[in-house]
């Protein structure tokens, strides 16, 4: 009996001899400021400023609100004092100048202050933007998406390294917004036919061309492409029902014509507002616009290394990805893209009077 006691307890200080304490290598840094901004040939500046998260923080990202921000144009402090909201986003009234260098120096106590510099590209030529729609079924809800292909052919300058990004708004009548804003502005689709920078989704099969991480942009270099004229292909898809609104305006006319049988043909006459007058009753004029910009290295490889790392997040098998960062002593991005657009004009029939 004794034997085995002796036995217990010599198996017992063996296992606690075992134990080890693990210290996890993660040392605290001070968090660093971040600067995000995309500079762009169109806009005035705007632009936010935030600070580093530590790997075990579990906060939201933490705004700030109020640094200081000094912009440089070539060197020389330009006479605008960019403006915060409060919430982290400030806003400068100029309009950057393409081929001029800008430098942002962002300091705040208790921060490395930071500094960033980007060079204002120069727009590129659109020669041609092409493209169709057709409407397809979807859900409930009648012709509820419309599906695009495009072809857009623009010029390279072959003498230096370029970098593009593609992006796609729309836009409809002022009558019809004004109808929608009056009426239906609760419903999703006609609340975001009301936003004229609702970006659609893009999608191209190419696979050297790169796809934003929200899927409303492609991106690509100049590798693929041997300079001269560049022709790429890509389809977009509208989910905001864009014919939903004839759905809308079919119900308010039966309405109304089950409405008239009871009424006596002198008010019929005196009658107005009847559904069916509208200008956008039979068909609505919808516009597409394709941005082309050309955007700074930096930006390009930005956009790269973040998608990547969206795509990578959570799984355990990918390499770490790290996002590039143009910051010095911080993160971030400091872009810089020169823009231009153009636009298709596309007819909406209204499906019903087709059907009828």
């Amino acid at each position: 009996m004794k034997k085995l006691i002796y036995i217990i307890i010599a198996s017992a200080i063996a296992l606690t001899a075992c134990e080890k304490t693990l210290d996890f290598p993660f040392e605290y840094k001070q968090p660093k400021l971040v600067l995000n901004c995309v500079l762009s040939n169109t806009s005035e500046i705007d632009f936010s400023v935030s600070r580093s998260m530590h790997i075990l923080d579990s906060k939201e990202i933490v705004m700030i609100p109020d640094a200081d921000v000094i912009i440089f144009e070539d060197d020389k402090p330009l006479q605008v004092v960019p403006v915060s909201d409060g919430q982290g986003n400030y806003h400068a009234a100029y309009v950057p100048k393409v081929g001029h260098t800008y430098k942002f120096q962002v300091s705040k106590d208790g921060f490395e202050t930071i500094e960033a510099e980007a060079t204002m590209v120069a727009p590129t030529t659109i020669n041609s933007f092409t493209g169709k729609t057709k409407a397809t079924e979807a859900g409930e809800y009648y012709y509820s998406m419309s599906e695009m292909d495009f072809s857009l052919d623009f010029s390279d300058d072959q003498q230096q390294e370029n970098y593009y990004l593609i992006t796609l708004t729309t836009d409809v009548p002022k009558e019809l917004k004004d109808y929608l804003n009056e009426y239906y502005s609760q419903s999703y689709y006609s609340y975001d036919l009301l936003d004229s920078t609702y970006q659609l989704n893009i999608e191209c099969n190419d696979v050297s061309v790169g796809s934003g991480y929200d899927g409303t942009s492609i991106y690509l270099s100049d590798e693929i492409i041997s300079g001269g004229n560049y022709t790429i292909k890509f389809k977009a898809n509208d989910y905001r029902g864009l014919y939903g609104i004839f759905d809308e305006l079919q119900y308010w006319s039966e309405l109304e014509e089950d409405e008239e049988e009871d009424e006596d043909d002198e008010e019929d006459s005196e009658d107005n507002n009847d559904v069916e007058d509208l200008p956008f009753y039979r068909e609505f004029e919808y516009s597409v616009v394709v941005h082309l910009r050309a955007i700074s290295k930096d930006y390009y490889q930005y956009q790269k290394s973040f998608d990547l790392y969206v795509e990578n997040d959570g799984n355990p098998f990918a390499e770490p990805t790290l996002v590039k960062t143009n910051v010095k002593n911080g993160l971030g991005l400091l872009g810089a893209s020169g823009e231009v657009t153009d636009t298709i004009k596309f007819i909406i029939k209204n499906p019903y009077l087709e059907e009828e």
